[in-house]
């Protein structure tokens, strides 16, 4: 039995030096940028390598699966360098923000660089793979600039269905493809793979949640400056008269609970997928409070993954 805290410790080695590997050869990117691309918690590419291990039925880590999950990875890493300078964020992953060490406009030429990668990684798989990965990045870009700047096609009211709007877009379509991928390399049929998306897509907007709640915890504990995102939208969410972080944790629940509908598959595959949403909430809020670690809200119960 393994968690998904366990499995990601176990793929995270492969992950890093096959990114490693592809960030490296011909020179394709300043090593100046490499400590950024190889540190992470590869929360993406552990749950599409989650996915095609459990419907493969294999432990085997195929250069394939393996591949996808990079592309993955360093899609998010390139959205990263530039989230961080439109927050005004100082640091990222542990180390100072790419924009504060090599200025901005290398910063953004960086991320530029970056996204070319994902595309080289994939188009070996398939005109489909590189189709899914463009769809994936113009929404995460539409995603950010509706959080930033608005936008007509934004609904007005009410707020919960503006911020599902956004981090579906900004946060849910990549977990939705990482998902959707470890289906496609286990060579599921469309429907599988469509519920798949799905569920990727709840677990995202889970992820999404979690980290706005404990971004709002640090705000007012005074642990983080730059620009105020998607949680204060989240936060216009809770009706005046409710307990916040009552509201906040059944916003959370119930998002985690969803998860699992599009699954069709046995009653212990929704249990495992239900248990990895849990696990991704629980490593979100633990990685981003300050101090003492303790979350903003009571973790999930767990249990563990075949």
């Amino acid at each position: 039995m393994m968690s998904f805290r366990e499995f990601l410790e176990r793929i995270r080695p492969a992950v890093n030096r096959r990114i490693e590997e592809v960030a490296s050869g011909g020179g394709a990117v300043d090593p100046g940028v490499l400590p950024l691309l190889i540190r992470g918690k590869r929360m993406r590419a552990g749950l599409l390598l989650c996915v095609h291990a459990d419907l493969a039925r294999t432990t085997v880590l195929t250069r394939q699966a393996l591949d996808l999950a990079c592309a993955v990875e360093l899609a998010h890493a390139a959205s990263l360098i530039l989230d961080d300078m439109l927050d005004g964020d100082t640091v990222r992953r542990g180390v100072p923000a790419l924009h504060l060490t090599r200025g901005e406009g290398r910063a953004v030429l960086d991320a530029v660089g970056i996204l070319a990668l994902p595309y080289a990684l994939v188009a070996p798989y398939g005109a489909r793979y590189v189709a899914m990965l463009a769809s994936a990045q113009q929404r995460m870009a539409r995603g950010v600039a509706r959080e930033i700047f608005g936008g007509p096609h934004l609904p007005a009211t009410p707020a919960a269905d503006r911020y599902d709007a956004i981090i579906s877009q900004k946060t849910g379509c990549l977990f939705s493809l990482a998902a959707a991928w470890g289906a496609m390399a286990a060579g599921k049929e469309e429907p599988v793979v469509a519920g798949f998306a799905n569920y990727g897509l709840s677990a995202g907007r889970a992820m999404q949640i979690a980290d706005d709640i404990a971004d709002l915890h640090m705000f007012t504990a005074g642990a983080r400056d730059g620009r105020p995102g998607s949680e204060t939208l989240l936060l216009q969410c809770v009706p005046a008269e409710n307990d916040p972080r009552q509201a906040l944790g059944e916003v959370l629940e119930r998002e985690i609970r969803a998860a699992v509908a599009p699954i069709t598959g046995t009653n212990r595959q929704r249990e495992t997928f239900g248990q990895v949403v849990r696990e991704i909430v629980d490593l979100t809020i633990a990685g981003s409070v300050p101090g003492d670690g303790t979350p903003p809200l009571a973790a999930c119960p767990g249990g563990s993954l075949q």
